[in-house]
């Protein structure tokens, strides 16, 4: 079974990297909590590149997009999922019950749970999916080197953070296409490193060899040099 440590940048779409890859992906949006405290009175016209504010005025962030059920708001460090019936309407615009920290630190949370649980299940035996639906192979091990993945190409050692959730279950940051590419790619300097490290062996093994045949060589010299006693 081939066995590869695949160095390769996955597409930034969806989740953070690839094969032993160093690709990050944007981090999808938090949901945010029920707020605690009563914004102003709901009905404010949410529209993409709004500016939220919190309830003494302070700027808490963006809306990057709606859905008509929930605005993404960017903080400039977080992206949260909050409800329309969260944000009120006030004279500057939409306003929401949470300030910027407040709202960054409850994302936070949330994302640090969310990494937790789907950590949780990367374990031996689970499909593992490509950005574009297919199967990629399955998790053969996971330990502080990575992720071994078996595929029906052999077997690519992945970093942790090249995988997410996605919409079938564990999804790697690339496609089986570029997956295959970058394993095929990692396979020649594979093979230089197990070609360099032969080489040496067996220098070391000549030059072994060498030095026992020059001992011996010398003691067969002073063996025939030396006299017999009379």
């Amino acid at each position: 079974m081939k066995h590869f440590a695949v160095l390769a940048l996955a597409s930034a779409a969806l989740v953070p990297g690839a094969a032993l890859a160093q690709a990050t992906a944007p981090a999808p949006a938090t949901q945010a909590p029920a707020t605690t405290q009563a914004a102003p009175a709901s009905g404010a016209a949410v529209t993409t590149g709004a500016t939220v504010y919190d309830t003494s005025g302070g700027v808490v962030g963006t809306v990057e997009s709606t859905d008509g059920t929930n605005a993404v708001v960017n903080t400039g460090t977080v992206k949260a999922a909050i409800p329309l019936t969260s944000l009120g309407k006030g004279a500057q615009g939409p306003v929401l019950a949470m300030t910027k920290a407040q709202l960054e630190a409850a994302a936070g949370q949330q994302q640090a749970q969310a990494s937790a649980d789907f950590k949780a299940k990367l374990v031996p035996g689970a499909t593992v999916y490509g950005t574009g639906g297919t199967q990629l192979g399955t998790i053969k091990s996971v330990d502080a080197s990575g992720v071994t993945l078996t595929t029906a190409d052999g077997d690519a050692v992945l970093p942790v953070t090249g995988f997410g959730p996605g919409p079938q279950g564990i999804l790697l940051g690339m496609t089986a296409e570029q997956l295959k590419a970058a394993m095929t790619a990692a396979a020649p300097a594979a093979g230089a490193t197990d070609a360099g490290a032969t080489t040496d062996a067996a220098g070391a093994t000549t030059a072994t060899a060498g030095q026992a045949a020059a001992g011996s060589g010398e003691a067969t010299a002073a063996t025939k040099t030396k006299r017999k006693p009379r």
